[in-house]
C-alpha cells in the first residue's frame, strides 16, 4: 500500500481538488490513479468541478473517506 498524506495530495497538480465546505474533497478517478488501487466500495459525492472551462458534476471523496476504504480492505 502506497503512503499517504494529506497535505502531499493537496500540493499534486495531477489530482483534481475542490474546497468545499471547509473541507478538500479529491477526485475519486484521479485518486484510484494515484495509489493504484480499487477503491469501489468507497463512500463518495459528486460536486461541481470546473475543469477546462467546463463545469462538470464529478464523483469526489475526502482525505478521511479514503484513509475508510483503505483499512475495509
Amino acid at each position: 500500500m502506497k503512503p499517504l498524506k494529506e497535505n502531499l495530495l493537496r500540493k499534486d497538480a495531477t489530482i483534481t481538488k475542490i474546497q468545499f465546505d471547509k473541507e478538500w474533497f479529491y477526485k475519486l478517478k484521479d485518486i484510484v490513479w494515484y495509489l493504484n488501487e480499487d477503491l469501489s466500495a468507497i463512500e463518495s459525492i459528486y460536486l461541481p468541478i470546473t475543469i477546462d472551462g467546463k463545469s462538470e458534476l464529478t464523483q469526489c471523496v475526502t482525505f478521511e473517506d479514503i484513509l475508510r476504504a483503505r483499512k475495509e480492505k
